[in-house]
């Protein structure tokens, strides 16, 4: 039986997209059979794993309708044991979907319950609002990952997850778990520190003993369409997102933690000696056709140094910033 796991949170920009595509290459990493079903519009889960969305067809829509089944719209990706359900604009439609629908909530739960056993593991990625998209999600999932930002207003967002689980739990008549998975975490901002105190003393073993941190590269690798596991895998937040899968899969399958993570990681290593899977990709220019990847040699698990494009980036911007600033000052004087 697939484990089927939502990943969500009410809140946007938390890392919802990131933990999906992260937790499922890990998991294909350790062997495991993984299916992404892209419940977001925004359709960020194809473009993050290198694909053209404009090529894109159908997919989640059509899957959730029941006009189509798994193997219709499930594309393979060139990650190993890696497969992805995209979503497309017309998801967006089903925000709408009238009232008089007879249990619009259970239409992907009933769509999976055919094909979803050629799976270990299935992970859904929720939009950030709470509709009829990640209501279905819910209904689906066995399990739920809320990755959650260590900010201000993190607590009260969880205490409304919370809520909404419960809600599920008791109106669909489901058991639901979840856990808490702390993303864009920095312990040395005094803020971050106390939101992670508070969060842990509240939910104590609900949330992932791993936190991840603040990391350019995961930024970087979405851009150039990888996960940061396959794209930088010696980085911090690379390593930390090895290690929370390895929790996950203690959570859902039991066994040692060590045991899982040790398969994650002999898993990527060979992937970094298989010439067909690319480290990284060229980003796609909006005015070009997307370039075909570079194929990185056989080596071992080491990345090299390369030029930090966002660090470049906000160089010029400063230096743009400058120039702007000088401008308007000499313009001032002259009036």
């Amino acid at each position: 039986m697939s484990a089927i796991i939502a990943v969500m949170n009410h809140k946007g920009g938390v890392g919802k997209t990131t933990t999906t595509l992260n937790m499922a290459s890990a998991f294909a990493a350790g062997a495991k059979s993984v299916l992404i079903i892209d419940m977001d519009p925004q359709s960020n889960a194809a473009t993050g794993l290198g694909l053209d969305a404009k090529s894109i067809s159908k997919g989640s829509y059509e899957l959730v309708l029941g006009d189509a089944k798994i193997p219709d719209v499930a594309l393979e990706t060139d990650l190993p044991n890696v497969s992805l359900i995209p979503a497309t604009f017309q998801l967006a439609a089903l925000s709408s979907v009238s009232p008089d629908e007879e249990d619009p909530e259970f239409w992907l739960r009933e769509s999976l319950q055919e094909d979803a056993t050629e799976y270990d593991y299935i992970l859904i990625d929720c939009p950030p609002s709470f509709g009829i998209l990640s209501l279905n999600a819910l209904v689906a999932a066995q399990k739920v990952i809320v990755p959650v930002q260590s900010e201000s207003f993190a607590i009260a967002g969880l205490q409304q997850m919370e809520k909404s689980i419960n809600d599920i739990r008791l109106e669909a008549e489901h058991d639901l778990d979840f856990r808490i998975l702390m993303t864009l975490s920095d312990q040395n901002q005094k803020l971050h520190k106390l939101v992670n105190q508070e969060v842990r003393a509240h939910f104590k073993e609900q949330v992932f003993e791993t936190s991840i941190p603040v990391e350019p590269k995961i930024a970087e690798s979405a851009f150039l369409g990888r996960p940061v596991v396959v794209h930088s895998p010696n980085v911090r937040g690379a390593q930390s997102y090895v290690r929370a899968c390895a929790e996950c899969m203690q959570w859902i399958e039991g066994g040692e933690r060590l045991s899982h993570q040790q398969a994650i990681v002999n898993g990527l290593k060979q992937w970094l000696n298989d010439d067909s899977i690319t480290a990284a990709n060229e980003p796609v220019h909006l005015d070009d056709q997307p370039i075909a990847p570079s194929h990185s040699p056989a080596h071992p698990i080491h990345v090299e140094s390369e030029p930090n494009s966002f660090r470049i980036g906000i160089r010029n911007g400063v230096i743009l910033a400058l120039a702007l600033t000088a401008g308007m000052a000499l313009a001032f004087l002259g009036m």
